[in-house]
């Protein structure tokens, strides 16, 4: 996926492991996993907010939507991309890194209508702490690849092949 930027941060655990003596590898998880709970409460507060800037985003296209609002909205994206796999459903982890798959290949594409935006977008707040039984989870990432196929556009490669939205092609 294009327009996605890699940056190492130092951290405390990467340092600590890279240290002779001081903890065990195993108290660095731990202490690291109970830092991230922490957090938890604040970050799944954000989750609505940065749906909420995203469907603004979109919303200020209007119906049609160029190739820099794409990029732009690819930006913005990346933290909802970090809450979401940190703290977030299998489910609703899934409806977002469609959500950036379908953006990056619509910009690649030229594709200019908002309307599949919209959808992954109304998806991720419906999926996001509400308690959707499993039955429609799976159809609603159903018609999200529906769209995918639609429009020629392939899901991020960590689904499974087929109807759930994996490699188009692949079944």
């Amino acid at each position: 996926m294009s327009g996605c930027k890699i940056i190492r941060v130092k951290n405390i655990l990467g340092e600590l492991l890279s240290m002779p003596g001081g903890i065990s590898r195993e108290e660095a998880v731990h202490e690291a996993q109970a830092l991230i709970e922490e957090l938890r409460e604040d970050c799944e507060k954000a989750v609505p907010v940065e749906i909420t800037r995203l469907e603004d985003l979109v919303a200020v296209a209007g119906g049609s939507i160029s190739a820099l609002q794409l990029e732009n909205l690819l930006d913005q994206v990346d933290p909802l991309l970090t809450l979401s796999g940190t703290f977030g459903s299998e489910v609703f982890d899934s409806v977002v890194k469609r959500f950036c798959d379908l953006a990056a290949g619509m910009r690649d594409k030229g594709i200019t209508t908002t309307a599949p935006l919209k959808v992954h977008l109304s998806a991720m707040r419906l999926v996001y702490k509400n308690d959707v039984p499993e039955a429609d989870c799976t159809a609603i990432l159903a018609e999200l690849s529906l769209i995918h196929k639609h429009y020629g556009i392939a899901s991020h490669e960590g689904d499974p092949p087929g109807v759930l939205g994996g490699p188009l092609g692949a079944a």
